[in-house]
This record gives structure tokens, C-alpha cells and sequence, in this order.
């Protein structure tokens, strides 16, 4: 069994016009989001054995800083930078994952909507479904994969383990 984890990047800055979208930075909330959920996704994710990858945009770059900034420059290097997760779909997303080194029992995929909608929509049924998921910026899904080699991921052969947004965590905090 592979473990997929999608994070939406957190909430971005639309209020930056200067900017073209690539390079559209987080808002405040944003900025207060993504070490909360990057905590949340240390104490749920074993990265020896995670590869993780992540659209170049700032926002997502962003959204993982608080994630990696204690990593080794030598495990930060290992990060997947890939431009196929910026303004693609569904299919792009599939090579990516396909293409995971069958070492990695894990796999982190750090992007945007609606390609992590329709990933896992696709994984766990099979169709789009035209957001019956719903991925609010900054939520961590962690899908089981009934897989043994990454090359195997198709339609319908994910579950759903755990889908947190980051509004939950804030009132976890708060207990």
C-alpha cells in the first residue's frame, strides 16, 4: 500500500495585481495557515520515506517553506520542483505520482485546484465529479492507495484517510 498526501497551497493574495498568477504570494491568512499545517503534516508524514513534490508557483513555494526550513540542504535539494503541477489537470498529476520511485512509500504533492479536486475524485471513484470534494486552500488529504507500485495508480483504488483544512487545526489549537 502507497500513501498519497495532496496539500492545496494556502490562501493566496489576490489583491496583487502587479504580479501574473505564477508569482502570486500568500495573503496574511495564508501566511498564518502554512506553518500550522505544515506542523500538522510533520507529525503525520515520515519524510525518509516520502518524495515530495511541488509546483514552482510562490504560493506554493510559500506554503512549504515552514515544512522544509529545518530540512537539510541536502534533503531540500531532493524536492521536486515540477512545472507539470502548475495550471495542468488530473493527468499531469497521475504521471506525476506514476513516475514515483517505487522506494517512496510515500508521496506529497504540494498544488493547486481543481487538479487536486479531480485527483481525488478520479482515485476514489473513479469520475470527476465535479467538486463533491471540496479542497479549501491549505487542506492536507492523505489518500491510501491499494497499490504496490506507484505505476499502478488508476481509478478507484484510493480511500480517503484523513481530509483536514486548516480551520480545523486552528480550533484543535484552541482545546
Amino acid at each position: 500500500m502507497k500513501q498519497l498526501f495532496l496539500l492545496r497551497h494556502c490562501k493566496s493574495d489576490w489583491s496583487a495585481s502587479m504580479q501574473r498568477d505564477y508569482d502570486r504570494p500568500l495573503n496574511e491568512r495564508g501566511k498564518s495557515d502554512a506553518p500550522l499545517v505544515c506542523s500538522f503534516i510533520n507529525s503525520v508524514i515520515s519524510f525518509p520515506e516520502t518524495k515530495v513534490a511541488v509546483s514552482p508557483a510562490v504560493r506554493t513555494r510559500q506554503t512549504v517553506a515552514p515544512l522544509i526550513k529545518p530540512w537539510t540542504d541536502e534533503r531540500k535539494n531532493k524536492i521536486d520542483f515540477n512545472e507539470s503541477l502548475y495550471e495542468s489537470g488530473l493527468n499531469e498529476y497521475l504521471k506525476v505520482i506514476r513516475q514515483t520511485p517505487d522506494s517512496a512509500e510515500n508521496l506529497l504533492i504540494v498544488g493547486h485546484n481543481p487538479a487536486i479536486s479531480d485527483v481525488v475524485e478520479f482515485l476514489v471513484s473513479g469520475h470527476r465529479l465535479d467538486e463533491l470534494v471540496h479542497v479549501s486552500t491549505g487542506t492536507l488529504i492523505a489518500l491510501d492507495l491499494n497499490v504496490s507500485s506507484w505505476k499502478q495508480t488508476n481509478a478507484d483504488n484510493a480511500v480517503i484517510r484523513f481530509m483536514i483544512p486548516p480551520k480545523i487545526l486552528k480550533k484543535a489549537q484552541q482545546l
